[in-house]
């Protein structure tokens, strides 16, 4: 389960340098970070082949679909060049399914006009 909290400032802890640090990485040896949670839950997949399902919860406005979003992109940064066109499909059909993902449990709040208030799965 993922807590997802706004800080309502862009903080430079994404992106392919930040993916990099937690790549291989156990969760218990980095700071909290979303790329920690996605990295156990990709390497779960991987290497055990066990299903995973990442729950991302917190109030409106505190950036759950921002944290699937780096999810997404941390998950396509590790698995960049891991196999076959079926992959590199399966990846692309992943990273676009967000509009879709995001047309359930959303309403319009005060605050946002396209609110998850219910938190993510995937």
């Amino acid at each position: 389960v993922l807590v997802a909290m706004n800080p309502f400032t862009w903080l430079e802890i994404y992106g392919p340098e930040a993916a990099k640090r937690y790549t291989h990485v156990s969760r218990l040896d980095v700071p909290p970070h979303v790329f920690a949670v996605a990295e156990e839950a990709f390497r779960s997949m991987t290497d055990e082949e066990e299903s995973q399902c990442i729950i991302i919860s917190g109030e409106s406005g505190a950036g759950k679909t921002e944290a699937s979003k780096q999810i997404q992109s941390y998950l396509s940064i590790v698995s960049a060049g891991k196999g076959s066109k079926e992959v590199e499909r399966v990846k692309k059909v992943f990273l676009e399914s967000n509009p879709l993902l995001e047309a359930f449990g959303n309403a319009k709040t005060l605050r946002n006009n396209n609110s998850s208030r219910f938190g993510k799965y995937f």
